[in-house]
């Protein structure tokens, strides 16, 4: 089932459409700058953009899900997650909910497990994910086993990262409004 979160508060330049994109790219610039300019100082507070992450996984395997939203808690990385895990069933009340907590997201996570890609409620939250413009980034649970992705994120050639919180990180510091 999903979930989002988010993490300290920016404001970025919004147009009428929404996020002004040059304005995001010119932030996430001058923070990746400002990150960089820190490693060299020596400081261990690393920042990122603050995000809004709606995340997709099967139910089985919530604990690791929970496991990524405690590292994302580590004091050098600005970026958190609040819980919006729908465990409801997958019926029209659930589906409301999660169409609200994705549209409330900046993009979506999906956390690639040996079952993710046969879940008929992960499927529908990545389609919906899609249906609503949204980017959809893929991290493998397990860097070890190379379980399938699922269908629409090969279609749409999402990005897939292994899980290592400065790869993650750096993949959602990237990530499209």
């Amino acid at each position: 089932m999903g979930g989002g979160g988010g993490g300290r508060e920016t404001s970025y330049s919004k147009s009428t459409t929404g996020i002004n994109s040059q304005n995001l790219r010119r932030e996430v610039k001058d923070s990746i700058r400002k990150t960089e300019k820190r490693l060299k100082s020596k400081e261990s507070k690393i920042t990122y953009p603050s995000r809004n992450v709606f995340i997709s996984f099967h139910m089985a395997d919530e604990m690791q899900v929970k496991l990524l939203r405690h590292q994302a808690k580590d004091n050098r990385f600005n970026f958190k997650f609040r819980d919006y895990s729908a465990k409801e069933a997958f019926k029209d009340p659930w589906k409301k909910y999660c169409r609200e907590k994705i549209k409330q997201s900046s993009f979506t996570i999906v956390m690639i497990g040996e079952d993710t890609h046969k879940r008929p409620a992960v499927k529908w939250e990545i389609a919906e994910s899609y249906r609503q413009g949204k980017e959809v980034i893929g991290i493998r649970m397990y860097r070890d086993e190379n379980y399938k992705i699922p269908q629409q994120m090969n279609e749409k050639n999402a990005k897939i990262v292994n899980w290592n919180l400065g790869d993650i990180m750096e993949i959602l510091s990237e990530a499209s409004y």
